[in-house]
């Protein structure tokens, strides 16, 4: 059976605590704090393989959470597999802490506190399994858990690959049954697999260089949030407010897996004044005021712009919503 979840149906100053209520405390058990003055945005696709699970998730910049009061509360006894898809993420447990980039992976238990944290928008495959099924087939794994996996190596691309297609055939209805020999022989497959991955990953700390790709591209981006009314805004500028070269910055968000930093900034002002046009804060603002807030000096360019990126004009949206 497959389960979605979307903000992207609901108003949004209320989709923060329309995903606490429908996925943070209902379905994981766990806390949610945005990291961002954007609009929230956030999606979760589960599929099941038996007791298996794989969770598709994408959102804005948040941290997620489990303290020792919900770990006790919590009926969830389940290690999680985290392969990193887009953006970054942070995932601190028992002490250790493992940067993630696209194609990295990391374990994590649930019956331990754990804080995650995703700078950027991201993109994440969560594989959730009992922690009794693992142990079985690895009976060190809650030692291994946010231990970096580093997607460079072999066996983690394996893992990667293996269980997003596997996540892909199950979220089409009846394309693969719930149980079942197949579906028995898969879950052993995919447990064996990350199993392996486990044990051929390499524990040392993560390299220098992408350490200070992470910091760049979480300066960067802060930045280009913070000056989005300014029309002037280019990358060229915010290279320079960074003190490094143009290349470089486009380069690091190459690396990260994101697109190109002008693109960024674009998509940033069209969100903006897409929830801006939604806000009751904004009602007696026109529709070429929100794009002067938001660094538009050009109405008739603006208009297209949100047309290509959401289907309808700015006032056609506000007007649908009102």
């Amino acid at each position: 059976m497959n389960t979605d979840f979307s903000t992207d149906s609901v108003a949004a100053d209320r989709r923060l605590a329309y995903w606490r209520d429908m996925v943070c405390t209902t379905f994981a058990d766990i806390e949610c704090r945005a990291l961002s003055n954007a609009p929230f945005h956030a999606s979760l696709a589960d599929s099941g393989l038996d007791d298996v699970h794989f969770c598709e998730s994408s959102a804005s910049p948040v941290q997620i959470s489990k303290n020792d009061a919900l770990v006790r509360r919590s009926t969830h006894s389940n290690f999680m597999l985290c392969i990193q898809q887009e953006g970054l993420c942070v995932v601190d447990q028992c002490g250790r802490e493992a940067r993630l980039f696209p194609g990295d992976a990391a374990l994590l238990d649930s019956v331990r506190p754990y804080r995650v944290t995703f700078p950027t928008p991201s993109k994440q495959l969560i594989v959730h399994m009992p922690r009794e099924a693992l142990l079985n087939v690895l009976s060190d794994a809650e030692h291994r858990n946010a231990h970096r996996l580093s997607g460079a190596r072999g066996t983690v691309r394996l893992v990667a690959q293996f269980m997003q297609g596997l996540s892909a055939q199950l979220h089409r209805d009846g394309a693969i049954g719930a149980g079942g020999a197949v579906a028995g022989a898969l879950k052993t497959g995919a447990l064996e697999l990350i199993a392996s991955a486990l044990s051929d990953a390499d524990p040392a700390s993560e390299q220098p260089a992408q350490i200070a790709r992470y910091r760049l591209l979480y300066r960067a981006r802060r930045y280009i949030e913070s000056q989005l009314a300014n029309p002037e805004l280019t990358i060229d500028l915010v290279a320079s407010q960074l003190s490094v070269s143009t290349r470089r910055l486009q380069q690091v968000f190459k690396d990260c897996g994101l697109e190109p930093p002008s693109r960024y900034l674009w998509q940033q002002r069209l969100e903006h004044c897409k929830a801006a046009c939604e806000s009751p804060e904004f009602a007696q603002h026109s529709i070429g005021d929100i794009a002067l807030m938001h660094g538009f000096n050009d109405f008739s360019h603006f208009s297209r712009s949100f047309k290509a990126a959401y289907g309808c004009t700015p006032r056609e949206y506000r007007n649908a919503r009102g």
